[in-house]
């Protein structure tokens, strides 16, 4: 029984020690900078935004064609009119133009010719001009349709970018955490071997007597519980890099090798907390939002205040026909709003409501921003520092573990003392790439208040 379980540890030994199946295959490898490259163009979350700021701006292009030249032409060349014996041929066209300006201006003109009784064409034509004077002409609703649709058009530019900034953060925090579980594997692994090198003494102890069934037993529970943790941390490594496939738009099926970049150093910000709380209020896309949503809400309110006031519109034109000649006509057209039952001054009021809550919004806004520019700046500076001893650590266990090595070469140490400057070395780089990703995501997060790229 002693023999099985034996040979089952070994087995197990060489199944752990080895790569998992499905890494066998020739692998890509990525950086951090090629994963968030990686993101930006297949991810799908991107891409459907991308999509909808397309549709978006196709919305922008009908709303603007509304204050583009109209063009109307009509022909019926070939009409009959009259009884099936005495048919006469009349032919007719007619032509119009209209356009309507962003100053509440309409031209409109308007072409026409047909045969008369005489067989002559006879043409006519007219111009009428519409001005409009009050209310504001850029109150009107055509326009208004148009100035919303573009701050829409700018809140959709906003909330693409801030996507892509909000995407760029995950990618590099899953990235280091999937480089942090592969050292914790090795980590585990060197756990796992110790525990099997104390197994391999336990036993020869108890094959002379010199240990009890409870100290073998020990262990060998060592062993099942450190190729547990080495099988977990494997699954949870695979786990992690399928959903990191996910968010970068790769074929889940791809072998990818994620690898750390070179020579990591924490990119400084030369700036101080004062121009920092600056740039975030100038910069930042939540308060550019609020401002857009603070001038819909001022372009609303001027919509139905235009509804409940008196309008007057200037109206103008000349008209032509070869038997009448020429004759000019002007009108003023005055409309006053008399009785509507109290819900026009509703309207304003529930618009001048929204329109104080959004300004509101915006003081809390920039309140909150202040605070987490402080916050972040201060986490950023002790990130660095934290960087620094713990990179100072890591060199001090590296030496140290090239000193064991050549003590253990010349048979100056033990194997259990050389793999205990081993695990040593291995939790300090682990510690070292939780101070880097400590600092990224709070880099990361501090770019993001100030409002700008990742």
């Amino acid at each position: 029984m002693m023999k099985m379980r034996v040979a089952f540890l070994v087995v197990g030994s060489l199944f752990l020690l080895s790569f998992p199946a499905w890494s066998a295959k020739p692998s890509v490898k990525l950086t951090l900078s090629e994963s968030i490259k990686q993101a930006l163009d297949h991810n799908l979350d991107i891409r459907i935004a991308e999509i909808q700021l397309q549709g978006t701006e196709s919305k922008v292009a009908q709303k603007k064609a509304s204050f583009m030249p109209k063009l109307n032409l009509e022909l019926a060349p070939a009409t009959w009119a009259g009884k099936l014996d005495s048919l006469d041929y009349d032919p007719q066209a007619d032509l119009s133009v209209s356009l309507l300006t962003k100053g509440g201006t309409t031209y409109s003109l308007n072409l026409e010719q047909e045969k008369g009784e005489d067989e002559r064409i006879n043409t006519s034509w007219s111009f009428i001009l519409t001005q409009k004077i009050i209310p504001y002409p850029r109150v009107d609703s055509s326009y208004l349709a148009l100035e919303k649709s573009l701050l829409d058009l700018r809140q959709k530019r906003l909330t693409l970018e801030e996507e892509k900034n909000r995407l760029k953060l995950e990618v590099a925090v899953n990235f280091y955490e999937i480089l942090k579980q592969q050292r914790k594997i090795e980590l585990n692994r060197l756990y796992l071997k110790q525990a099997r090198q104390d197994l391999l003494v336990v036993e020869d102890k108890w094959e002379n007597q010199l240990a009890s069934d409870v100290d073998l037993l020990e262990a060998q529970m060592k062993v099942a519980d450190a190729e547990e943790v080495v099988l977990q941390s494997q699954d949870e490594l695979f786990q992690y890099s399928g959903e990191f496939k996910d968010l970068l738009g790769i074929d889940p099926e791809a072998q990818i090798e994620w690898m750390a970049e070179s020579d990591y150093e924490p990119e400084p910000l030369e700036l101080n907390l004062e121009e920092a709380v600056r740039e975030a209020l100038a910069n930042r896309l939540e308060v550019k939002q609020q401002e857009l949503t603070i001038k819909e809400g001022e372009l609303d309110l001027a919509l139905v205040k235009s509804k409940k006031s008196p309008s007057l519109n200037l109206s103008g034109g000349y008209s032509y026909t070869e038997v009448e000649k020429g004759e000019y006509e002007a009108s003023l057209i005055f409309r006053i709003p008399l009785l509507d039952g109290g819900e026009g001054k509703a309207e304003v009021e529930t618009a001048e409501t929204r329109l104080k809550e959004t300004y509101l919004n915006l003081e809390k806004l920039r309140r909150d921003i202040r605070a987490e520019a402080r916050n972040s700046f201060f986490d950023l500076q002790r990130g660095s520092r934290k960087i620094e001893l713990l990179r100072l650590s890591q060199n001090w266990s590296e030496k140290g573990l090239e000193i064991a090595r050549r003590r253990f070469s010349g048979g100056g140490i033990t194997e259990n003392e050389l793999r205990e400057k081993e695990i040593n070395f291995e939790q300090a780089e682990i510690d070292l790439l939780d101070a880097i990703l400590d600092y990224e995501t709070a880099r990361s997060t501090f770019l993001k208040i100030l409002g700008r790229k990742l």
